[in-house]
């Protein structure tokens, strides 16, 4: 019975995964891999009124203290757990996109569409305004004039945009596109507009990116003013 039990363990001994000591350190020559907890499946919004139904209905029976309402840029909020024990993971219980209209910057387009986009996908202010003014008083120009006095003849030409009315185009401008969640209000930026020879005009961003900062600032904000003080958020 004792030799055939030493058998056993013997076996045992042989087909497990073997450690070995090298310079202090245990090395196996198997991988293990930790059997990790099952997790939910992550909700999918598009607005942060959603985000602050699912906690106020707590229909997942969650506690605020465990919970972490993560900010993590200006289109996308979470809310997930405290580490798990075993993995160190975290649950992501549900995630917020913002949902956003196609914005058109850095590059040039026809005016049209440029006033379609700046009267739609931005917020109405002074400068908005000014800038809707000044593109509807440009016109392309692309004419010759012949001078002929029987001996010599002398064409011009002229082509290029000009204004109606004489007026400098606004720069730089600060515009509010919609570019984050529509519960806030959204932040202003300063852009450069400019107008090529084809009368194609075009926005450029000139804030280095600063208006995200912003714009995750007041999510978290309004965050905590809908939420109150029980939970965490970070942004």
């Amino acid at each position: 019975m004792d030799l055939t039990r030493s058998f056993l363990e013997k076996i045992e001994e042989m087909t497990g995964p073997k450690v070995i000591e090298v310079g202090g350190l245990a090395y196996s020559e198997e991988s293990l891999y930790a059997v990790q907890q099952p997790t939910p499946t992550m909700i999918k919004a598009q607005s942060l009124t959603a985000l602050i139904d699912y906690l106020n209905a707590n229909t997942d029976k969650l506690f605020p203290e465990k919970l972490l309402i993560h900010v993590v840029n200006e289109t996308t909020v979470q809310i997930i757990s405290s580490l798990n024990p075993d993995f160190k993971n975290r649950e992501n219980y549900i995630q917020a996109d913002a949902l956003l209209p196609v914005i058109t910057l850095n590059r040039f387009m026809d005016r049209e569409n440029f006033n379609i986009m700046l009267q739609s996908r931005f917020v109405p202010n002074e400068d908005r305004g000014r800038v809707l003014s000044s593109i509807a008083k440009m016109r392309f120009e692309n004419s010759v004039k012949l001078e002929d006095d029987g001996v010599t003849q002398t064409a011009t030409s002229a082509v290029g945009v000009t204004l109606v009315k004489e007026e400098q185009i606004p720069n730089p401008v600060v515009l509010a596109p919609f570019r984050t969640f529509t519960e806030i209000n959204q932040p202003e930026s300063p852009f450069i507009l400019r107008v090529n020879d084809n009368c194609e005009v075009g926005l450029f961003e000139a804030d280095g990116g600063a208006w995200r900062h912003e714009a995750m600032t007041r999510i978290k904000t309004y965050l905590e003013t809908q939420l109150g003080e029980d939970y965490t958020i970070i942004a």
